[in-house]
């Protein structure tokens, strides 16, 4: 939300949306080079802050951007204005502070390669990040040179992956809110010192009870779960009437719901420029759809929510991780070497190879130039788990004609990394070639996303392959609608190859 309130502020891959707060209609686009940019609004002249690659200016009224400072790449992949003229990134190379009126960098701290889950600005004026870990840290531009530690009380004395700080937040009120992996919530008061902390009694299944997003006003703390899970944890009761008899019934101190449709963001929407203390009545609600190549957004009054109670719990410590059984190292190959005189880059498959769909499968990397990773041919029993494959498709675009695709289904990751989810590529036409489905190559060719998506999907087939892959829906693979689709494009021959 906008400072202000009136507006809401839309970060995509590539674009920022700009809407009106009342109607969700679009107001400004920007364009932005940043897959995953972040925002941040000053306080007073609507001036914006992105970050990203890099750091860029703009204007809740303007529909450009102008990128300020060189060699904060890896310093800005977040962003907050912490003051006035001040400006606060944190990124996977390190922290910096820049001052917006000299133009230059005050604070900087280098550190090894990183993920950071979390950035806010307090209303004192000092940011706290968090990098996964169970800690989240603060800084305080008067005194750069060391952070303070914020931790929930309840936590194992050694490292637990689960109890990691996977999202943060300030309340309207002004306080801080931590949320972890494990379903635990806690939050600060306005001078940071913890207030309270809350467990789930069930967090469910690994990646259950993930935060994907927070809010927050002066009573209650809502924390957003996949699968369109809602919950909400009290702060205080409400003080009880003067004028009344006998004290209303207390809350309940935590709750649940379930929204009509996956979400992925909230925020609440308070009166434009009101009190602290004023409560939320609604909720701005965003999520996926068209298997995940659009997005929703809609408005939801909070009292229509049929709130459910939430059963809290403890969380179990840790007290110390069993050693380790010393082991070998293991030199048994998890993918293939593409190398030798048969393998090309992905950029010259031919069409008409791609869609005989039988046969070895092409398979790849999972790094690199998606349009330069080298392809090579294998059969299905000699794909290696760490292998990505490419999947020979047909898609029907959403204004009608129907070209030939493929999927990058990605392999099994290293180590404890989140697997990457599945690419798509298309046969575009200005210039004629595979592209991936990415806003940048959507607008080379002179599309948008809505006339591409909701599109139509047909894989060839479904490979029995080795490793523990990514799920893809089974409403994908539908040999008869491949077939109909490649007929039908070779026919009409409205795309060319």
């Amino acid at each position: 939300m906008s400072r202000d309130h009136k507006r809401v502020l839309v970060t995509l891959p590539h674009e920022l949306w700009i809407m009106g707060a009342q109607s969700l209609e679009i107001e400004r686009s920007v364009a932005v080079k940043a897959e995953r940019p972040s925002v941040s609004e000053a306080p007073g002249d609507g001036q914006l802050w992105l970050g990203g690659h890099h750091l860029f200016r703009g204007n809740l009224y303007a529909t450009t951007s102008a990128k300020v400072g060189s060699k904060l790449g890896g310093f800005v992949d977040r962003v907050c204005v912490v003051r006035p003229g001040l400006v606060c990134g944190v990124g996977s190379s390190g922290e910096i502070l820049w001052s917006a009126e000299s133009e230059t960098v005050t604070h900087r701290r280098k550190v090894s390669e990183r993920r950071v889950t979390g950035l806010v600005a307090t209303p004192r004026g000092r940011a706290i990040w968090s990098d996964g870990s169970q800690d989240a840290w603060v800084i305080d531009p008067d005194h750069p040179s060391g952070y303070m530690r914020l931790r929930l009380k309840t936590t194992s004395p050694v490292e637990v992956a689960r109890e990691g700080v996977a999202a943060l937040h300030v309340t309207t009120a002004g306080r801080c809110v931590l949320a972890a992996r494990d379903g635990a919530v806690a939050w600060t008061n306005p001078g940071l010192r913890l207030e309270a902390e809350r467990f789930l009694a069930k967090p469910g299944a690994a990646g259950r009870a993930v935060p994907l997003s927070l809010a927050g006003d002066a009573r209650w703390i809502y924390v957003l779960r996949p699968r369109g899970l809602l919950q909400r944890f009290l702060i205080a009761q409400p003080p009880i009437p003067e004028d009344a008899d006998e004290p209303p019934p207390p809350l309940p101190e935590a709750q649940e719901c379930r929204l009509r449709w996956p979400a992925s963001c909230i925020a609440l929407q308070s009166p434009p420029y009101a009190a602290e203390d004023v409560l939320a009545t609604t909720l701005i609600i965003g999520g996926p759809q068209a298997d995940g190549m659009l997005g929703r957004l809609w408005r939801q009054p909070i009292d229509a929510l049929e709130w459910k109670p939430l059963a809290l719990g403890e969380r179990a410590i840790t007290e110390a991780l069993p050693p380790e059984a010393p082991r070998a190292v293991s030199f048994v190959p998890t993918r293939s070497k593409l190398k030798g005189p048969e393998v090309e880059p992905l950029s010259a498959l031919k069409v008409d190879d791609v869609l005989k769909a039988s046969g070895p499968l092409h398979i790849t990397q999972a790094r690199g130039s998606l349009l330069e990773r080298p392809v090579a041919r294998k059969p299905a029993t000699e794909v290696m788990p760490g292998d990505a494959v490419l999947l020979p498709a047909m898609v029907r675009a959403r204004e009608g004609t129907a070209r030939p695709a493929m999927l990058l289904w990605p392999g099994v990751p290293e180590g404890d990394a989140e697997p990457p989810e599945p690419q798509w590529l298309v046969w575009g036409d200005r210039p004629r070639g595979w592209m991936s489905v990415r806003t940048p190559s959507i607008r080379k060719q002179g599309w948008s996303r809505t006339d591409l998506f909701p599109w139509q999907v047909a894989l060839a087939r479904k490979p029995a392959l080795a490793g523990s892959r990514v799920e893809l829906p089974e409403k994908w693979f539908d040999k008869s609608l491949f077939d109909a689709l490649k007929r039908e494009c070779k026919h009409l021959l409205k795309v060319l190859w």
